[in-house]
């Protein structure tokens, strides 16, 4: 069943109220730790890529009302509560100004470049104009996405970092890594609405 009463949205958390505490100190303190020791900068970017490829397929099975109609999903592991009530045109919204951002301070930060701004969840939430081709900006940007970052990056294992607001100080590599994540996330919750739109 399609969730179609926005006073759901006053049962969730606000947004950037972030994880539970000991999933989020879980996340920061094994999980982050383990892939950033285990994974190089071009595998998570391959990794990327595939789930990239694997979000765009999700998003055009569906049509255009499909696309745009917001779901409650279940907690997912990586996702905040404020953001389980969404659309899929929504994640690819918010997978666009997070790509964007990280395309603007992952190559000025690895040349050494101290980043003043501070990044807030509350920032790259969707809560805004969705373009009609959302499916295909968000296709654009994933084609050509490493190749933006790759013709501007310096050195990814510099100790300069940027402070994300729930995991701390990451240098170029961690933002990678945590980019990589952050897709895997995504596309499960993807999988989660249109499993549920389906039925």
């Amino acid at each position: 069943m399609i969730e179609k009463d926005s006073s759901l949205l006053q049962n969730l958390q606000p947004a950037g109220a972030g994880l539970p505490p000991h999933k989020r100190l879980f996340a920061r303190y094994i999980m982050f730790p383990l892939l950033n020791s285990f994974i190089s900068w071009e595998i998570a970017w391959n990794i990327y890529d595939k789930e990239s490829q694997k979000i765009v397929d999700l998003a055009k099975s569906l049509d255009k009302k499909q696309l745009f109609q917001r779901v409650l999903v279940p907690p997912l592991f990586g996702l905040e509560d404020n953001s389980r009530y969404y659309s899929v045109a929504m994640v690819l919204k918010h997978l666009l100004i997070v790509g964007e951002a990280l395309v603007d301070r992952i190559p000025p930060l690895s040349q050494g470049e101290k980043l003043q701004d501070n990044i807030t969840i509350e920032a790259v939430k969707p809560y805004t104009h969705i373009e009609e081709d959302i499916v295909e900006r968000f296709e654009r940007f994933s084609q050509k996405y490493r190749d933006r970052l790759k013709a501007n990056i310096g050195d990814i294992h510099i100790k300069n970092t940027l402070e994300h607001p729930w995991f701390g100080p990451m240098n170029p590599k961690e933002w990678a890594i945590l980019a990589m994540i952050h897709h895997i996330v995504h596309r499960r919750q993807i999988e989660a609405i249109v499993k549920k739109l389906q039925r």
